[in-house]
């Protein structure tokens, strides 16, 4: 359904921490990048993005999804600026090791998968699926700007599901569905889909009226 080889994007809550997660993953045959130019313990290297020459990694094209390593419980630190950028951007987020569930930002909370160091390539493949969470929230917000001023970000309902190794999107739309919605729809889910599966142009789709009656809450 998908490549094998996936760009993955590592960040890290302690300097150097990433070091092992990331060298796993490019011995497996993942491209890796990463956003601190030097991770080297004893280093303190800024983001990537700051530093002289350098760039965000997520500007790369392709990227399938980030990597937040932390090395111990606790409070997310400034260097996992990373994860949050990978919500704001909409690639799939992992967390692997500890996470503090008391943690105030929300932000490691929200990841698409949390694991240890020994399922992180399995954890990768399991955020970059195209039914996953991520892929959910980027086709509700294809959706919803496709249908911007025709029905409200809250009304628009995604379902995601595989079914014989093919994605089938099942939406639902306050907005009483015509043949020139259901083309917008179409083209939306289609699109925002491509990131995760090369049989993207070929998903079904399939658009749903809700009437007050039958809303979810």
């Amino acid at each position: 359904m998908r490549r094998q080889e996936l760009k993955i994007v590592v960040t890290e809550s302690h300097t150097g921490g990433c070091e092992p997660v990331a060298s796993e993953l490019a011995a497996a045959g993942h491209t890796v990048l990463r956003c601190h130019g030097g991770s080297a313990a004893g280093t303190e290297a800024a983001c990537a993005a700051w530093a002289v020459g350098g760039g965000c990694p997520l500007l790369a094209p392709d990227v399938d999804v980030v990597v937040d390593v932390r090395t111990e419980a606790g409070p997310q630190t400034t260097r996992e600026q990373g994860a949050m950028c990978a919500l704001v951007a909409g690639v799939p987020l992992v967390v692997c090791g500890p996470v503090d569930t008391l943690d105030g930002s929300g932000t490691l909370s929200r990841a698409d998968v949390v694991c240890g160091r020994a399922d992180v390539e399995a954890a990768c493949r399991r955020a970059f699926s195209p039914i996953g969470p991520t892929a959910h929230r980027v086709v509700a917000r294809a959706v919803s700007r496709a249908l911007a001023g025709v029905t409200a970000p809250d009304d628009v309902h995604v379902d995601l599901t595989a079914r014989e190794s093919v994605v089938v999107a099942d939406i639902t739309v306050a907005a009483s569905p015509t043949a020139t919605t259901f083309r917008r729809v179409r083209s939306a889910v289609r699109t925002a889909l491509a990131p995760f599966t090369p049989a993207w142009p070929y998903v079904p789709v399939t658009l749903y009226h809700r009437t007050p009656e039958n809303r979810r809450g």
